[in-house]
C-alpha cells in the first residue's frame, strides 16, 4: 500500500506554476522547483513527473483557476458589452493585484520560445482560442442587443479584442499608467462601434 503524501499536491502546483510565471520555462531547473515546492526531486518525480509534465500539469492548473477565473467575467455572453465590460475590468483589477509575477503566464510561455511540446503548444493555443471564441459570442450578442452596428463582424472583433487584450497585459508589466490609459481608450472605442 503506497504511503500517503506529506504534502498537498495542489499548493505543490500552485508554487510551481508561480515559479515558471515568474522565471520562464527554460530559465527554470529542477533545483529551482526543489527549492521553491521544498520537497525532494523524488517527491517531485513521483508526484508530478519529470519537469516537462509538472509545467503540464501547471498550465492545467493556471487556465482552470486564473485564465478560467477571467472567462467567467463574459458570462454569460448574452448581456453583449456588459459581459465584455465585466470581463475588461475583472482583467484590470486582477493585473492591478499581480506582485510577484508579471504578464499572462500562457503569453509568456510562448514568448519565451522555451516550451517546445506540441500538446503542451497545443494546449496553450486551445485556451486562447476558447477565449477568442467566447468573445465572439459575446459581440454576437451585442449585435443581437444592438449595442454595436448590425454589420459588425463578431469574428473580426473577437480577432482583435484578443489581441488588444493580451496587448493590455504585456503594456501593464511595463507600465499600469499606460494601461490604464490604453483600457480608457479600449473602452471608448468599443461604445463607438
Amino acid at each position: 500500500m503506497a504511503r500517503p503524501l506529506a504534502f498537498d499536491p495542489q499548493k505543490k502546483l500552485h508554487k510551481a506554476m508561480m515559479l515558471f510565471w515568474r522565471k520562464g520555462y527554460a530559465a527554470t531547473s529542477m533545483q529551482d522547483l526543489v527549492d521553491a515546492l521544498d520537497i525532494n526531486r523524488f517527491s517531485i518525480y513521483n508526484t508530478f513527473g519529470d519537469k516537462q509534465a509538472l509545467f503540464a500539469l501547471t498550465l492545467k492548473y493556471y487556465e482552470e483557476n486564473v485564465f478560467g477565473s477571467l472567462l467567467k467575467a463574459l458570462q454569460p455572453t448574452d448581456r453583449g458589452l456588459e459581459s465584455l465590460e465585466n470581463y475588461l475590468n475583472t482583467l484590470a483589477k486582477g493585473l492591478n493585484n499581480q506582485s510577484s509575477v508579471s504578464g499572462c503566464l500562457l503569453q509568456n510561455s510562448l514568448l519565451e520560445g522555451g516550451v517546445k511540446d506540441p500538446q503542451i503548444l497545443q494546449g496553450i493555443r486551445t485556451s486562447f482560442l476558447h477565449l477568442r471564441d467566447t468573445l465572439e459570442e459575446v459581440f454576437d450578442h451585442a449585435r443581437e442587443l444592438k449595442q454595436i452596428n448590425e454589420d459588425a463582424d463578431s469574428a473580426a472583433l473577437a480577432d482583435f479584442m484578443l489581441l488588444q487584450v493580451q496587448g493590455l497585459i504585456c503594456l501593464h508589466s511595463l507600465s499600469k499608467e499606460q494601461s490604464d490609459r490604453a483600457l480608457r481608450v479600449l473602452k471608448q472605442q468599443i461604445r463607438l462601434w
